[in-house]
């Protein structure tokens, strides 16, 4: 297990990895998955898929379920990379050569606040500047004047897009490693936090 300031990075073999495709499509919860996840962003050979995990079943619900036209299926074949993320945590999986490889990143204490190293937030725009429809199971598509489509895990009005032209937001989460020598400091591992909408 690696720890950088804020956080925990534990690797993940193949095993798990494929356990977390397997809850992805309806299976069990696997052991060491409870921390906290409420998104899924997937990568897929032929496209995007978000996801919401519901609380009270533990089950995924995703994107394509409401919209499978707009949306491809997660399957082994098909998954590039994919994220399920959360305030505390993510795990993280990706294709390799030899399988599936993956990690789970688990936000710890900070020890100094004013170290160099100390966690920081970054506030990404999401695609969509309107509604390309209405919500549907807590899904909805959006899209641009270019005609680039995703269907996003939250309910969105059209009133979202007149208070602000762009209002999707992804919350990023970088954590720092300092060179001992030099004293440069980088960006030694990131993750996904927060999927949300900006309103003002």
């Amino acid at each position: 297990m690696k720890r950088l300031e804020g956080c925990s990075i534990e690797p993940l073999d193949e095993k798990i990895c494929r356990d977390v495709l397997d809850w992805i499509g309806g299976g069990a919860q696997p052991s060491g998955c409870d921390n906290g996840f409420i998104w899924l962003l997937a990568h897929c050979r032929d496209g995007v898929r978000w996801g919401r995990l519901d609380g009270s079943s533990h089950l995924w619900r995703l994107s394509s379920s409401p919209f499978p036209d707009h949306c491809p299926n997660i399957s082994r074949d098909n998954l590039l990379e994919m994220r399920l993320f959360g305030p505390r945590a993510e795990i993280l999986v990706w294709r390799a050569e030899q399988g599936f490889m993956g990690r789970r990143l688990v936000d710890e204490p900070v020890q100094d606040k004013n170290a160099p190293t100390r966690p920081d937030d970054e506030i990404r725009v999401l695609l969509g500047d309107r509604l390309e429809g209405s919500p549907e199971d807590g899904f909805t598509v959006v899209g641009t004047a270019e005609g680039k489509r995703q269907v996003v895990p939250l309910e969105c009005s059209a009133e979202d897009f007149h208070r602000k032209r762009s209002p999707l937001r992804l919350k990023v989460r970088h954590y720092f490693e300092q060179d001992q020598k030099s004293g440069a400091v980088r960006v030694a591992a990131s993750r996904l936090v927060e999927v949300f909408k900006e309103v003002r």
